[in-house]
C-alpha cells in the first residue's frame, strides 16, 4: 500500500466511533475543490510507512474504535484487501471512503466482508461528473457503486460536497435524485482554504 498519511484520531469521520484515518495516496479525480490535494499525485513511495501504521494500531487497541481508510482513492491500490484485513485482525472495525469509480473493487471488499461501513462520494449530476472531477469519469462504474453499496446491507452514507459556485439548488436535488432509498446522503460544506488549487 502507499499511503499518504495518518490522523491518529478523528471524532467525525466514522460515525458513533473514535477512529484513526489513514490516506492512501494517489487519486484518479482532479476535483477543483479536493481537501486533500497532496494525496492526488501518484507516488511510488508514500510518506508513511505500513510498518509505523501497524505499529501505531497495536498501541491502540481497546482504545480507539475504528480505523477509516481514506485518500486519495483507496480502491486504486490492489493490496487494499489484504491491508484491510490486516486491520481487521488487530480487530477494528474498518470504514472505506471512496469516489465509486472502482466498482469492481468495492465489490470484492464487500464480498470478502473487509469493511463494516462505507461511504461515497456523488460529486455531481451525471451530466457534470467530468466537468467537477476535471476527468472523464464512467458514469456506468458510479451507478455500479451507487447500487452495491445502497444493497450491501452494511451501514453506509453518500455524500457530497457542496461547492456553491459549481453546484445550483437544482443540482444539488438531481445529485439527491440518485441516492437510492433508504440510504442517507449528506451534504458537506465546501471549505476554500483546503482546496488544492
Amino acid at each position: 500500500m502507499i499511503l499518504g498519511g495518518l490522523q491518529t484520531c478523528s471524532f467525525s469521520d466514522y460515525p458513533t466511533k473514535t477512529a484513526a484515518v489513514v490516506f492512501t495516496q494517489g487519486c484518479n479525480f482532479r476535483c477543483s475543490f479536493c481537501h486533500n490535494g497532496s494525496l492526488l499525485q501518484t507516488k511510488s513511495k508514500g510518506t508513511l510507512s505500513e510498518e509505523y501504521f501497524f505499529e501505531f494500531l497495536k498501541k491502540r487497541i481497546g482504545l480507539l474504535g475504528g480505523v477509516v481508510i481514506s485518500g486519495g482513492e483507496p480502491t486504486l491500490q490492489t493490496d487494499l484487501p489484504l491491508f484491510t484485513s490486516r486491520i481487521k485482525d488487530l480487530g477494528f472495525p474498518v470504514k472505506l471512503d471512496t469516489n465509486g469509480s472502482n466498482p469492481t473493487m468495492v465489490k470484492k471488499m464487500l464480498s470478502q466482508n473487509l469493511i463494516d461501513y462505507i461511504a461515497m462520494d456523488i460529486k455531481a449530476p451525471m451530466d457534470k461528473y467530468n466537468t467537477l472531477c476535471g476527468v472523464k469519469v464512467d458514469s456506468k462504474k458510479i451507478h455500479s457503486s451507487i447500487a452495491l453499496i445502497a444493497t450491501s446491507g452494511i451501514k453506509h452514507h453518500f455524500r457530497t460536497t457542496e461547492v456553491q459556485s459549481l453546484l445550483s439548488k437544482q443540482d444539488l436535488k438531481t445529485i439527491f435524485s440518485l441516492v437510492p432509498d433508504g440510504s442517507s446522503h449528506i451534504r458537506q460544506p465546501f471549505i476554500d482554504s483546503n482546496a488544492w488549487q
